[in-house]
């Protein structure tokens, strides 16, 4: 998956949104794909080499690579962004909701 694919996915979740609301999380699209393509490459690396190195003739002696570090880094980032982005459809769901309530 490319960093293109994945931002246009993400902002399909919020088709219908307003078009200034949308504008204005143009960034934050962006950079949450980016981040999600980082996610997936750092993955791929911890699957061919592991998240520690242990030395083979001593298993108590481990070296933890630096992978592991910013993999856990990149993944809060991302899941910050995530929380802020479902944060926000869900206002837009809320809202249209209660302006459905007014013709009740």
């Amino acid at each position: 998956m490319d960093i293109k694919q994945e931002y246009e996915r993400i902002k399909k979740l919020f088709e219908g949104c307003d078009d200034s609301q949308l504008a204005l999380l143009e960034g934050s699209f962006w950079e949450c794909a980016r981040l999600r393509v980082e996610l997936d490459d750092l993955h791929d690396i911890v699957k061919e080499t592991g998240l520690v190195k242990i030395n083979p003739n001593n298993p108590t002696q481990q070296k933890e690579l630096p992978v592991s570090k910013l993999i856990v880094k990149t993944r809060a980032n991302y899941l910050n962004y995530i929380a802020k982005l479902s944060n926000i459809l869900g206002k837009s769901i809320i809202e249209e909701d209660d302006d459905l309530a007014d013709y009740e």
